[in-house]
């Protein structure tokens, strides 16, 4: 009888120890179970964060800067020097036309007038920069330059400290080339020169007729795809201030050629130099525009005039009445109406027209005949 209880004792003490053992194992298995919720509550706005929500815009227009925030924060949120001294000179004024006219030159001469100082200063950022590079920094960039080129992509930047981080008052990226192309940027494609638009400068753009839709061959989407624009790029001229933007400045970045396309549909390297023009001040359209013939010696002036040879067929341009498509190598593009394009023939119905080095034909209704 002693030992039945005994063991009826032991029993019992057993039974016990076990459901304290499931009742802590219980508690393990609940403890693990909100902390992966609570991690993945965590980790969410993480991933998330990895790439910035950007702004749905496909053209400019006018902005209340009223309501912006950040609008009387030059230095935007950058916490380093380097980054307070940059916003700066991003968000500076563009409404000043005090000073020098601004510097005439294309994509090639805006590479040469800072190649030296590039040559010098490749992957490094302002805090390393000697006195004498720093020096030469600063003269550079409070010149105006007015840049000559092709408007092949532009799009909504990202969310960035200049601008305190906005998705809605962002700075519009374009990508400006030596030459048309009929594609987005590509491998084996020419970097180009990167120009920006702030939110403190967009309305004056705004309000001078600007827009972006008429000008760029693509527009960058949210989701990084490109949207044609279907019509070619234009040649425009873009003024404002140089900039040295040295928070691209590695090798990722810069070079002379796109090498491949990221997973993340970022094509790199995917400009020529961290120099860029900004704050842009001013775009105007090229296209329209003849060069000025030369002036020519009057027999009063005393100059020995050369005899004159006949002189050579006045060429021939139409206007565009409305939109007409071409086939070109890459598919379809469409003129838009308003193109200027130069006559090589006409045939029966059609109009031969020069039209990025090639000729096309266009309907004859399409087009009026347009003063030089």
């Amino acid at each position: 009888m002693r030992l039945n209880a005994i063991a009826a004792v032991t029993g019992a003490g057993n039974i016990a120890r076990m459901s304290l053992s499931r009742r802590k194992h219980r508690n393990i298995q609940n403890r693990a179970f909100f902390a992966a919720i609570w991690l993945g509550l965590l980790a969410g706005p993480l991933c998330v964060g990895q790439r910035p929500r950007i702004s749905e815009d496909r053209e400019l227009k006018e902005l209340d800067l009223g309501a912006w925030d950040c609008r009387d924060r030059l230095e935007g949120t950058a916490k380093t020097p380097d980054g307070l001294e940059r916003n700066r000179l991003k968000n500076r004024a563009v409404g000043s036309s005090a000073g020098p006219p601004p510097k005439e030159m294309d994509t090639a001469a805006f590479l040469r007038y800072v190649g030296a100082l590039d040559a010098q200063t490749q992957g490094k950022r302002r805090k390393d920069l000697v006195p004498a590079q720093k020096t030469e920094l600063e003269n550079l960039e409070q010149q105006l330059v007015s840049l000559t080129g092709y408007l092949v992509l532009a799009y909504a930047g990202p969310p960035e400290s200049t601008n305190c981080g906005s998705t809605d008052f962002h700075d519009w990226h374009l990508e400006v080339f030596a030459q048309p192309s009929d594609h987005p940027p590509q491998p084996g494609d020419p970097t180009p020169i990167i120009c920006e638009i702030t939110p403190r400068g967009q309305n004056a753009i705004f309000r001078d007729g600007v827009r972006l839709q008429s000008l760029a061959a693509f527009i960058r989407a949210p989701d990084l795809s490109h949207e044609s624009t279907r019509h070619p790029a234009r040649k425009i001229r873009i003024t404002g201030y140089l900039l040295w933007d040295d928070d691209h400045n590695g090798s990722a970045d810069v070079g002379p050629t796109i090498l491949k396309v990221s997973a993340n549909k970022y094509h790199n390297p995917w400009r020529s130099t961290a120099w860029e023009i900004h704050p842009v001040t001013k775009i105007e359209v090229l296209d329209d525009l003849d060069p000025a013939p030369p002036a020519v010696p009057s027999a009063s002036s005393g100059a020995i005039l050369a005899p004159t040879a006949s002189p050579a067929p006045t060429p021939e341009f139409i206007t565009l009445m409305r939109p007409v498509t071409i086939r070109i190598p890459y598919g379809e593009t469409i003129l838009p109406r308003g193109l200027r394009l130069q006559v090589v023939s006409r045939s029966g119905q059609g109009i031969n027209v020069q039209y990025m080095g090639k000729t096309q034909t266009i309907p004859a209704d399409a087009a009026i005949r347009a003063d030089r």
